[in-house]
Order: structure tokens, then C-alpha cells, then sequence
């Protein structure tokens, strides 16, 4: 018997089994949705054994050279992923940027920059139901790191889990900001709908990388985190204490951007409460 699975992605040669199946569980989605992405991956297998493996980059089919290690990995049923676009609604479940809740406290750290408030994602929405609660988002976007782990045991005061990684980080912005750097973005509320298109502000449901695939494991539970959502932007700034030394770093402080021309990608690992933020730029 003859089976195929999609990903949304480039195939990625883990000799890690762990990461070859989290890498998969993550980007598994069906024919029609790779053609969304730049790049896609047909896995065939043949008794529920890999034996070859299909390419797609704009809509043309190659062979891709599968390595010993590659071959013979076991068929498993996976839950497929959908794209989930952004569309703007005054009514809508979640929200980017906005004030800070009163009764929400961003983590407290000895940073070189603040942590931003970026909205939420609120857990009411069925595709989002795996969410023990509405997670506000922050993260200290102009910070230079890789990642940035919350641990959300209480919901309204995020504790930083990687504490001494982000306070050794530093900052591109360093003439502009500062501890007491405050920036608040104006609010927009939307709804992530299923579509056969991107949004330029962002999306749910299977990550779109800008570099290699970047799937966190958790460091409380060590299980792999699931995806939650990601942003290029979408929303400007409301009110900002940021003067500028430069009038070319103005707007990276009028408008909600990461490292310019970046996203930043969201995971949550539901059991242990913990959340990771991402920034990736070309």
C-alpha cells in the first residue's frame, strides 16, 4: 500500500527521530496548502515505510535524495494543519497591540529593553481551545536574542524562564532605548479564519519560516511546543517616549515591526503553561 503525507516545507534531514517527527507534526498539511508556501515536501511510503520523497517549489515537482537515515521511517498519522488567516474585525476574538491590561504585569527583568505588550489570543476560538486560557502576548522585541521563554503558571505575570539570557542580551537600538523606553501600539481586534492566503499582519496554523525551522522544546516538560501564531506587524504606534538619534530608526518605532523586515513566531506547550517567542529576519 501506497501513502503520502505534505509539509509545508523544505525537507529537513534530522538524524534526531524526535525532531524529525516534531518537525513534521508541525508543518503536516494537505496537498492544496503547500501550494501556499515557497517551498513544500511529499513524503511516499510504501508499507508504511519511506521509501521516496517529492519536492514543490513554485507549483514544479523534484526529487528530493533521501539519506540512509532518512529511508525506512515508520508511516504515523498525524493531525493535518491549516492556515489560519488574520482578517480584521472590531468584533473579533483576539488583538494585537492595545493598552496594557491593568491587571497584567510585564516580566520583571534587568534588561537593556523592556518587554513590549503585543495583544492577545484568546482560547475561546475552537482552533484554539488547546490554550488553557487567553495568553497576552510580550516579548522584547528589539531585544538581539534567539528566543524568549514565559513561564505562565499565572496568566497576568509571565515569568521569564531564560532570565540570564535575556539580561546579557543586547540591543541594535542602543542609542534610542533604554530600560525606560516605552512604546504602546494601537489596538486591533481580528478573527484567524481557514484561507488559501497570507495576511500581511500574520497568521496561524503552520509556520511560514523565514530561515531553517526553528521548533522549540519546552524547558520545563520537554515536550515540543505547538505553534501558535506569528506576526510581521499590522498595527502603529499609540503613544512613545523613543526619540529617535536618527530619523532613519523612526519608523522602526511608529509601526509594530520585528528587526525591520522579520516575524515573530509564537509557541505554547499547554501542559507546563510555557510560552516562546521567536524573532526571524532576512
Amino acid at each position: 500500500m501506497i501513502k503520502s503525507i505534505f509539509i509545508a516545507s523544505s525537507w529537513e534531514h534530522f538524524q534526531n527521530d524526535l525532531e524529525r517527527e516534531n518537525f513534521i507534526a508541525t508543518h503536516i498539511t494537505d496537498k492544496e496548502n503547500i501550494e501556499l508556501f515557497e517551498d513544500g515536501t511529499e513524503l511516499v511510503f510504501e508499507n508504511n515505510k519511506l521509501t521516496k520523497a517529492y519536492g514543490y517549489e513554485d507549483g514544479e515537482q523534484y526529487d528530493i535524495y533521501l539519506l540512509p537515515f532518512d529511508i525506512g521511517l515508520d508511516y504515523k498519522d498525524y493531525q493535518e494543519n491549516h492556515v489560519l488567516q488574520i482578517v480584521e474585525d472590531k468584533g473579533g476574538t483576539h488583538q494585537l497591540g492595545g493598552d496594557i491590561p491593568f491587571d497584567f504585569k510585564l516580566p520583571k527583568v534587568n534588561s537593556i529593553v523592556p518587554f513590549q505588550y503585543l495583544g492577545y489570543i484568546d482560547n475561546q476560538q475552537k482552533e484554539f481551545n488547546w490554550l488553557p486560557f487567553k495568553i497576552h502576548l510580550t516579548s522584547p522585541i528589539f531585544l538581539n536574542i534567539r528566543c524568549v521563554f514565559l513561564d505562565y503558571s499565572n496568566p497576568y505575570e509571565p515569568v521569564v524562564i531564560n532570565k540570564d539570557e535575556v539580561e546579557k542580551a543586547d540591543t541594535s537600538y542602543d542609542e534610542d532605548l533604554n530600560q525606560d523606553s516605552e512604546i504602546i501600539y494601537n489596538e486591533m481586534k481580528f478573527n484567524f479564519i481557514k484561507g488559501r492566503t497570507f495576511s500581511e499582519i500574520g497568521h496561524a496554523g503552520i509556520p511560514e519560516w523565514i530561515q531553517s525551522p526553528n521548533i522549540p522544546i519546552c524547558p520545563k516538560s520537554g515536550k515540543m511546543m505547538k505553534f501558535l501564531c506569528q506576526f510581521e506587524g499590522g498595527v502603529s504606534a499609540k503613544t512613545s517616549n523613543v526619540v529617535p538619534h536618527n530619523e532613519f530608526y523612526r519608523h522602526y518605532y511608529e509601526e509594530l515591526n520585528f528587526w525591520g523586515s522579520g516575524y515573530l513566531f509564537i509557541f505554547f506547550e499547554p501542559t507546563s503553561k510555557t510560552a516562546c517567542y521567536i524573532i526571524q529576519c532576512t
